[in-house]
């Protein structure tokens, strides 16, 4: 599954393109020329498109150099779309297992890896509920994360050279229950609606802290 950058100018479509193994979003629209913000996403075909509202740059700005893992390095993009969930000053969370490695215990958004042929909107819903037991309706698009990491994982046994594209998403619950983790043997240990003045006091991942400024009411608790 690929995902392609397309960019909606104030009169239609102005262009799209294939994102590349370790490219930031941001970067690939700079590079052709224009700057913006994420609306929205679907699946075409094989790929999910994700659309921003863009304007021009006064200048084409060179995408950087994308650092690449020694030959024989496992390879992978994985694209995951996640929730912003807010009720009555609560935020939906979900902690990682302590198994999962280099993070298990962070207190993360509820979301995971979208599925080959599935919609990432489509996606948040079912990991919502995997995740957290909740049933949740997705508003919008609000941030697209991208991060490239390349090293030993698995106590040096194997090379990875690692792209996470998150697409961050509001979303609301109609009808909220207590957070509970419906998954068996997944890579949640535990859920919680945690009030928004108390979210700082918990080991975060660092996708939390990117995504804040989205969060709805957050601005009266920073990160």
């Amino acid at each position: 599954m690929s995902v392609v950058v397309v960019a909606d100018g104030p009169h239609g479509e102005v262009g799209r393109w294939p994102l590349g193994h370790g490219q930031d979003p941001a970067d690939l629209l700079a590079a052709h020329g224009w700057a913006g913000e994420p609306t929205g996403s679907g699946l075409v075909g094989d790929d999910v498109e994700v659309h921003w509202r863009v304007a021009a740059l006064d200048r084409r700005v060179p995408s950087p150099a994308v650092v690449t893992g020694r030959p024989g390095a496992t390879v992978l993009q994985r694209l995951a779309a996640y929730a912003l969930v807010v009720d009555g000053g609560r935020l939906l969370m979900s902690q990682l297992a302590d198994w999962v490695g280099g993070a298990g215990g962070l207190w993360t958004l509820p979301g995971g890896g979208v599925d080959p042929g599935e919609s990432p909107v489509d996606g948040v819903v079912r990991e919502v509920h995997e995740e957290a037991g909740q049933h949740v309706v997705v508003d919008e698009l609000v941030q697209v994360q991208s991060r490239h990491w390349v090293g030993d994982v698995t106590a040096g046994e194997r090379h990875e050279d690692f792209h996470a594209v998150r697409l961050i998403h509001r979303a609301t619950c109609p009808r909220p229950t207590p957070a509970h983790v419906v998954e068996v043997d997944g890579s949640t240990g535990a859920a919680a609606w945690v009030p928004l003045g108390e979210v700082g006091r918990l080991p975060l991942a660092e996708m939390v802290r990117l995504a804040w400024p989205h969060v709805p009411g957050g601005d009266s608790y920073p990160l």
